[in-house]
């Protein structure tokens, strides 16, 4: 029976370290900043991203895609966002927009930005607008195995109505 007692402790305690191994890992791997942050010609972005199917996307609206994705909510408020390049004829109508994420139906807002404070080069003839979206939604998406989605830059639709 001490034999047998001494291989309980033995694999109680293996257990033990594989879970704390396994869950340092997933840790380790979704705290990893894997932030799409690279800058490109913002009308390349669009002819890369096909339609979204969102309830905007068979309107008369312009769409566009960002230019820079933060995606890191457990640093708190502010740390999930996308950075749009608009050109400059529409510079006095970008309030009426309406920013979708793929996976959620509420319309998003967005307002003016320099970037400067979010490191990023406004294109030529280009200004640039910035979208926040909801740190509890994005833990949402993270618990739910969706938190890639918030990523990818094709995921994120600016709908900009000129008329």
């Amino acid at each position: 029976m001490k034999n047998w007692s001494a291989q309980n402790k033995f694999l109680c305690i293996a257990v033990i370290a594989l879970a704390l191994v396994s869950i340092s890992a997933i840790t380790v791997i979704a705290l990893s900043p894997q932030t799409t942050s690279s800058q490109i010609d913002p009308s390349a972005q669009s002819q890369r991203c096909s339609a979204m199917t969102d309830s905007l996307s068979k309107s008369d609206s312009l769409q566009f895609h960002p230019i820079k994705i933060l995606a890191e909510p457990w640093r708190g408020e502010h740390h999930v966002y996308a950075i749009f390049a608009l050109p400059l004829q529409y510079q006095n109508i970008y309030h009426r927009s309406q920013l979708l994420v793929k996976g959620n139906d509420t319309p998003w807002q967005i307002t003016p930005t320099d970037g400067r404070k979010y490191g990023v080069a406004i294109p030529q003839g280009h200004f640039l607008v910035i979208g926040f979206f909801r740190t509890r939604l994005a833990l949402w998406y993270w618990a739910n195995g969706r938190f890639g989605d918030l990523q990818q830059p094709c995921n994120w639709t600016l709908h900009l109505f000129p008329k």
